[in-house]
């Protein structure tokens, strides 16, 4: 029997029986798409998470001064981080893109007719570059004139902005009183994602050129907190053992000073959604195999069916290999169907979901496609040798007496 009649062979079975068959290769189909739904899944939850760690700053190494630990000194004798730390780290150009200060402050603002507490937070133009975790809705963000002629402008959180001016005229100037000064309003921004607790700017936030809050610690020019971007992830723990060597250095041997990094965070991400995209797809592999035992079973009823025939073919001829090759066959098209709809299932539903969903990234792996094909296909031919061994080990004398 040649490949041609041993394909329609195996189609007239979706012609005569084709409920019986489709019920057949369901636990096919379903492992099949299942195992292409759990990667995508795996790879849009790991994409949503990275983003989420990229909003705190993935390739970010900040300091920040911890306290003093030597007996009986005072408080004013405090070593915080200063303008100099920061300049003394920028010049790390071989490590670092772009270092950045933060100053923290509390004003006070009347919004709504009461007052309350705003985070005042004093920085530079690169901020944006180094944290990522800010979206300029409308307006600008703070430049260099600003931080040179220590100009009194603010760019304000889109919760705090709405509160004071609501759906006002974009294009007018607004002045916020805070620190008992007037700062202009020169723009307005947002946190696009969720910064994990990890973040600094608040729901009622706003950010001045750091010049203008060094008002506040006219002395020591102070910084709270230093953001530097590593240039290469892999240079991370470099970097942080870099600015930790630098501000013990710089400041006296009792201060202590806390670098910290994602790289943990990044790593355990890693480590917990491949485990659990591997753990997912094992099983979905049951379903596969649910589908393989489904086959087995309907093509040991096409043997026990087609005895007589089986007894003929072999009567005139046909050898042994010849009966094994065309019930592994027809193992591998009805694979192959069931196989190729589970594909088309398992593809079909994450592309038709980016249409629906936008807040998430909907990743879709062409290539766990052809693995679980290659898979669900090989299964199916494991569990037809067992049905195509019993029908070539038939002997023709038996087998035409069948009845």
């Amino acid at each position: 029997m040649t490949h041609p009649e041993v394909l329609a062979t195996a189609l007239h079975r979706f012609r005569t029986h084709p409920v019986q068959t489709f019920l057949t290769l369901t636990g096919l189909v379903v492992g099949t798409a299942a195992i292409i739904l759990i990667v995508s899944l795996g790879l849009s939850g790991r994409a949503f998470v990275m983003s989420q760690i990229e909003a705190v700053g993935s390739h970010v190494v900040w300091a920040s001064y911890e306290g003093t630990v030597a007996a009986g000194v005072a408080a004013s004798a405090a070593d915080e981080l200063n303008e100099s730390d920061v300049q003394a780290l920028a010049m790390r150009t071989d490590l670092f893109d772009a270092v950045t200060p933060l100053v923290e402050l509390r004003g006070d603002a009347v919004v709504e007719s009461r007052a309350i507490t705003i985070a005042v937070l004093g920085t530079t133009p690169n901020y944006l570059h180094v944290r990522k975790n800010v979206q300029i809705l409308r307006g600008r963000f703070l430049d260099d004139d600003d931080l040179e002629q220590r100009a009194k402008v603010c760019v304000v959180s889109k919760n705090l902005y709405e509160k004071l001016y609501g759906a006002s005229d974009p294009a007018a100037q607004h002045v916020l009183h805070t620190l008992g000064m007037d700062f202009l309003v020169v723009g307005e921004f947002t946190n696009p994602v969720d910064t994990m607790g990890q973040g600094e700017t608040r729901a009622d936030s706003i950010f001045i050129p750091v010049t203008v809050a060094w008002y506040f610690t006219p002395a020591t020019h102070k910084v709270d907190t230093i953001f530097s971007e590593v240039r290469d992830f892999a240079a991370i723990p470099k970097a942080q053992k870099v600015v930790a060597e630098v501000l013990h250095d710089r400041h006296r041997a009792a201060a202590v000073y806390k670098v910290e990094s994602m790289t943990s965070v990044i790593r355990v991400a890693n480590a917990v959604s491949t485990g659990l995209i591997v753990v997912f797809i094992l099983a979905a592999s049951i379903s596969v195999v649910v589908g393989g035992v489904g086959i087995m079973n309907i093509l040991l009823a096409s043997v026990e069916h087609r005895t007589r025939e089986i007894g003929l073919r072999k009567s005139l001829g046909a050898r042994r290999r010849d009966i094994l090759k065309q019930f592994l066959f027809e193992a591998a098209i009805l694979g192959g169907v069931g196989s190729l709809i589970g594909v088309v299932v398992g593809l079909g539903i994450p592309i038709i979901g980016r249409a629906f969903i936008s807040r998430i990234t909907i990743h879709v792996s062409f290539l766990s496609a052809l693995l679980a094909f290659v898979f669900s296909t090989a299964v199916t031919m494991v569990f037809g040798v067992v049905p195509a061994m019993r029908a070539a080990n038939l002997e023709p004398t038996e087998a035409l007496r069948h009845e």
